[in-house]
């Protein structure tokens, strides 16, 4: 009797404590999950201050959405993190504000500071340290790769690898691809048939390479 007096306390005091934090989350869509969340705004990304803080496992079929996780995360079509220090797949469409791991989705949004990997068709980031990956990757502030077909970004420290188009406000690193443009360089290279560099390259416009040193 006393077991089984304990046990029920335990199951009970997990319940409690379940909303505020879990080790697993299990979503069918946005509410339709346990923990119970109060989230009805999906498509517009709110975070609502019952959603749960995750370290282990955070699953659905839908949608999910989660304050801080420390772990895995998997959606078939939307989720969305507030700090992630992890590995998220947000399958159609993956939204963090704050993250440190890989990100994947077929669209991927960082809103906030982003260290590790973006893995998708699109990626889309604030300020980032790490390796971009997809067919069409844009970032703000940028430190690291981005691999592509198209690479756009504002500040770059390091390399735009893309098949067909780079693009950069400010360039310290390397551009290679069919077509480069910079509007200012730095300290690097451009490789492409056209390279150009809008202020201060060697000439303006230049076949093969273009840099400044």
């Amino acid at each position: 009797m006393k077991k089984l007096l304990m046990l029920t306390a335990l199951v009970a005091a997990f319940a409690v404590n379940a909303a505020a934090e879990s080790p697993i989350k299990l979503s069918l869509y946005d509410n339709i999950a346990w923990p119970k969340t109060n989230n009805t705004n999906i498509v517009l990304g709110l975070i609502d201050s019952n959603t749960p803080t995750v370290k282990g496992v955070a699953l659905t079929i839908g949608s999910t959405r989660v304050d801080d996780l420390t772990g895995l995360s998997w959606a078939w079509i939307y989720t969305r993190t507030n700090h992630l220090a992890g590995v998220q797949w947000g399958g159609l469409y993956h939204v963090t504000n704050d993250a440190t791991g890989v990100t994947g989705g077929l669209v991927n949004h960082n809103k906030g500071n982003l260290t590790g990997v973006q893995f998708g068709f699109v990626n889309i980031a604030k300020n980032f340290t790490g390796v971009e990956w997809g067919a069409v990757n844009v970032a703000k502030d940028f430190t690291g790769a981005q691999l592509g077909l198209v690479n756009v970004a504002n500040n770059v420290k390091g390399a735009q690898l893309g098949y067909l188009f780079n693009y950069a406000e400010n360039l310290t690193g390397l551009q290679l691809a069919l077509v480069n443009y910079t509007k200012r360089i730095d300290k690097g290279l451009q490789i492409g048939l056209v390279n150009i560099i809008n202020n201060n390259g060697w000439l303006p416009i230049m076949v093969i390479v273009n840099g400044r040193f």
